[in-house]
């Protein structure tokens, strides 16, 4: 068995207009996650440096993180160094999960299929998150949809369609798996 970990960003409730969106998803959606994603561990199965403490702000993250975003040069479905997405590990909580590694081939094969065909973020399907209405975007993922459509797909979660962060994570409590803090 194979670890993975889901990424949840939680929602700084700070005065910023960069946290704009960010409180919308969070207000909602009743939730204080606003974006999700997934980490796999580096070639040796770490997720941090394993000599350096938790609390130790030197703390070095490894491996790679996908997700879907418009944040910056990165937009739509991307894939990034753990070290460039955790920079700010207070506002992560992960949740834990194993696939056997047929699952995880099948899974890093569609996700990297997903980053070279990306046609950007899906800003038309992240509205229905602030407006009661759904405006479909086919071609785009979304990064609640991408984790939830994927994990499907290899059969760890159940139920397709239109999911927020909070989504993901009630469907991962219904197999006993909770979130926990990053630090």
């Amino acid at each position: 068995m194979i670890t993975i970990r889901a990424k949840l960003y939680k929602t700084p409730w700070k005065l910023r207009w960069k946290y704009l969106f960010n409180w919308l998803i969070s207000i909602r959606t009743l939730s204080k996650y606003s974006h999700i994603g997934l980490w796999f561990a580096d070639d040796k199965g770490f997720f941090r440096s394993p000599w350096v403490q938790v609390a130790d702000k030197r703390i070095k993250y490894y491996g790679t993180c996908y997700t879907s975003t418009m944040r910056g040069e990165a937009n739509g479905t991307v894939r990034r160094p753990a070290s460039e997405v955790l920079t700010h590990p207070e506002h992560w909580d992960i949740i834990e999960f194993e696939v056997t590694d047929e699952q995880y081939t099948s899974l890093r094969m569609i996700l990297d299929i997903e980053v070279d065909k990306n046609k950007g973020y899906s800003k038309w399907d992240i509205l229905k998150f602030i407006f009661p209405i759904h405006f479909p975007d086919d071609n785009r993922w979304i990064c609640s949809e991408l984790v939830n459509e994927m994990l499907v797909y290899i059969g760890v979660l159940s139920g397709d369609g239109i999911v927020s962060p909070q989504g993901v994570v009630k469907k991962f409590k219904k197999l006993g798996l909770v979130p926990k803090s990053l630090v």
